[in-house]
């Protein structure tokens, strides 16, 4: 085996720079110092008769250098064109040393005083100018009307059936509710949505519509999105999943472009909540009672804390259930269909909305609205403040139940398909239409 030396890391650097290096000219070496030309050395003082001798005052130059006079506008006919004087060194007389002024220490002190004077006043107008400004602002801040407002992704460029604006306070209101996939032990905000629910207040007809949306409903996430990219036809519950993966945050945008450019429902918000935040809601009002039309028996309800089974059972008739059995409710599919759970989670919203218009609760609940929305703490994202949910909670109180409408996107309006080795279900777009004007009104998509 042949071993070769192998430069250390700085002989390598060294070699690759001497390598790619920009090549210069040698320098010549440096004449002998006696080979130098001899230095000018000083002239003798002239004499009287040197001084006389007209051959070195008056030189006569070469022809071929022409004579220029210093200063042409000077010269006259009877003056004589001064000629240029050879540098011969003369013994110059000497002269007494310049007297030194007084005042020149004192006018320079006082020029810098004036300059940093002048420098002092101008900056403290600017200082002036931009507290001036900062004021303003904050007054007009103050007083200038609220607004239920979330942010506009992505640019003004977006086409119009993919750009998210805010509601104007005084039109339909559209808020999308993401129900997510996800454990208490699970971390990320990456997860599936699987429970879509569009909810519509109208203001002009005193009127709620809530349409559930399938998660299999297979649909067309294109580009110009939130995400910059198209995914193509993708499950819409995949929606929420994609855009968190690329920028937290993104999910619940990508969802609601999504909502719009498939169904051509304008959506101005969202609620992004968890299977905590669920019992926490409804453990806060005291449970629910729901009728339950029939028995349920799932023997693989999937446990919340692992990857076993939790079995479950209700009975037919009308339950109390509290947070956690209410979840259960709405969550198990084993022995029914998803258009099937859709309705139940309808009814569990509908529970918790009657439970709070009966006993009168919502002045307790806004009380407690502080110390509800603090627990509610990484469970429950959305673009709406406090305040702006409890607004929203007192207009929706005064809406009578028969003004309510329930929808589901079932069977009726989607054809179930395999696509790639999926089950997927296709929106029959001629018939959708029809659903939509039953649940929201004749004007859902203004």
């Amino acid at each position: 085996m042949n071993t070769h030396h192998l430069p250390n890391n700085e002989d390598t650097d060294q070699l690759q720079y001497e390598q790619y290096m920009p090549k210069r000219p040698v320098r010549a070496a440096p004449k002998p110092i006696s080979e130098w030309k001899p230095s000018v050395q000083r002239a003798a003082p002239l004499t009287e008769a040197a001084a006389t001798d007209p051959a070195l005052t008056r030189p006569t130059l070469p022809a071929t250098q022409p004579i220029r006079p210093l200063h042409p506008e000077t010269m006259t006919d009877s003056a004589p064109m001064p000629l240029p004087i050879p540098q011969v060194l003369y013994a110059l007389p000497a002269y007494p040393p310049r007297r030194k002024s007084v005042l020149l220490p004192f006018v320079g002190i006082l020029t810098s005083l004036a300059a940093a004077l002048i420098f002092a006043l101008f900056m403290g107008w600017q200082l002036f100018s931009s507290t001036l400004n900062d004021d303003s602002r904050v007054v007009a801040a103050q007083l200038a009307t609220p607004t239920l407002t979330i942010a506009t992704f992505p640019p003004a460029t977006t086409p119009p059936e993919l750009l998210i604006q805010a509601w104007n306070g005084t039109e339909r209101f559209n808020v999308l509710l993401l129900g997510l996939d996800k454990r208490p032990n699970d971390r990320g905000t990456a997860f599936r949505t699987d429970s879509m629910i569009l909810v519509s207040l109208d203001p002009a007809t005193r009127s709620i519509g809530v349409l559930s949306i399938p998660r299999d409903l297979y649909v067309e996430i294109p580009r110009d999105t939130v995400v910059g990219q198209s995914y193509g036809f993708q499950r819409i519950n995949t929606a929420y999943f994609l855009g968190e993966r690329v920028q937290e945050g993104y999910g619940a945008l990508l969802a609601m472009q999504a909502v719009q450019y498939n169904l051509g429902v304008r959506v101005h918000d969202y609620v992004v909540f968890d299977f905590q935040a669920v019992i926490n809601i409804i453990d806060a009002i005291g449970g629910v009672e729901i009728d339950v039309a029939r028995e349920i028996i799932d023997r693989e309800y999937p446990d919340m804390y692992t990857n076993g089974y939790d079995p479950l059972y209700i009975a037919a008739g009308r339950q109390w259930m509290n947070g956690e059995l209410a979840l259960k409710y709405a969550r198990s599919r084993h022995g029914s269909s998803d258009f099937d759970r859709a309705r139940r989670q309808q009814q569990v919203i509908n529970a918790v909305r009657e439970r709070i218009v009966r006993f009168e609760m919502l002045p307790e609940l806004i009380v407690r609205a502080p110390n509800l929305w603090s627990g509610l703490s990484g469970h429950v994202r959305s673009g709406l403040a406090l305040e702006q949910w409890i607004q929203l909670a007192l207009y929706a109180k005064d809406i009578p139940s028969e003004n309510i409408r329930f929808g589901v996107i079932d069977g009726r309006y989607v054809q179930a398909m395999m696509w790639n080795g999926m089950s997927v279900l296709s929106p029959n777009r001629a018939v959708i239409g029809s659903l939509l004007v039953e649940i929201f009104g004749a004007n859902y998509n203004r």
